[in-house]
């Protein structure tokens, strides 16, 4: 009779998230045909953050780059686990290093489902990137400076409606406006679009209502806009960019989030500048027509 394979959890508490995608790699190249990826936080730091902010915060903690982790989890046979552990320390330059990581692995006696995710070399392969489009995406924004040089808008907590809009409309290539605190610290931010359906609602609010209704939530939404006086009562959680992100990471935010700009901000969240979508997309025209003239 054959022994059944024993398998063993391969698990990695990543702090250096910036070496995720070396890690990533060294691991399949390892053979590690799957693996899941979460996002954490260590105790200690989120118990000095909300000691410091207090609960108020708890929803904002997963998106603060201080405190971002990486937990990376994969079932694997014991006598790969090796090859693997290998491949993760070259990848991130070794457990020792200060805020790198750590990696252990616990015993596995039972898994079901493990193979049905190895899949065929066919199945994984991706269309062709042409390396003018991997230039256009891991360009660092420091080193496009017509994207990160158009100042912002800012606005502080109790402006109003009135005064936003004013701010947009002598701003008119800028679609998303920072609210920040009175030390320049980014709070929030407030899209064009949803200032304006803000401000036309105290115009002509039976577009937003038309009838009058008995349904409670309807009637507790027309409520609420009618209780907005200022920008902190409508603006959204902040969502930003620094100088060391790229033109890639700066299109994912807004794809994520439907913007069509991000403050961009110091390390201390001092807001900046801008960066607008029409700005990426002038880079990356310019890019792409370089290499037509080359071909």
């Amino acid at each position: 009779m054959v022994a059944e394979p024993s398998y063993e959890l391969l698990v990695i508490i990543l702090d250096d998230i910036d070496k995720l995608p070396a890690m990533l790699d060294a691991l399949h190249e390892a053979g590690v045909s799957g693996m899941t990826l979460l996002s954490s936080i260590g105790g200690y730091r989120a118990r000095t953050w909300l000691d410091e902010i207090g609960l108020s915060g708890l929803h904002k903690m997963f998106g603060t780059p201080e405190l971002r982790r990486r937990t990376l989890l994969t079932v694997m046979k014991a006598d790969q686990i090796d090859r693997a552990i290998a491949a993760a320390e070259l990848a991130l330059g070794g457990f020792d290093r200060e805020n790198s990581g750590i990696l252990f692995t616990l015993p596995v006696r039972r898994v079901l489902g493990l193979h049905k995710r190895y899949r065929t070399p066919e199945s994984e392969t991706l269309p062709a990137t042409d390396l003018t489009d991997i230039a256009i995406r891991h360009t660092p924004l420091t080193r496009v400076p017509h994207i990160t040089n158009l100042q912002p808008i800012t606005l502080p907590t109790d402006a109003t409606l009135q005064q936003a809009a004013q701010a947009f409309t002598q701003n008119p290539s800028i679609h998303v406006a920072s609210v920040i605190s009175q030390t320049g610290h980014l709070l929030g931010i407030v899209p064009l679009q949803l200032l304006a359906n803000y401000f036309f609602f105290g115009i002509m609010p039976e577009i937003f209502y038309g009838k009058i209704t008995t349904d409670y939530e309807q009637s507790l939404d027309f409520g609420k806009m009618a209780n907005v006086h200022n920008v902190a009562d409508l603006m959204l959680d902040p969502v930003s960019v620094q100088m060391q992100d790229t033109v890639g990471q700066a299109f994912a935010l807004m794809h994520k989030h439907d913007l069509s700009g991000l403050p961009l901000v110091d390390e201390n969240m001092h807001v900046i500048g801008l960066v607008t979508l029409q700005r990426l997309m002038s880079f990356a025209l310019t890019q792409l027509s370089h290499r037509k003239e080359g071909d």
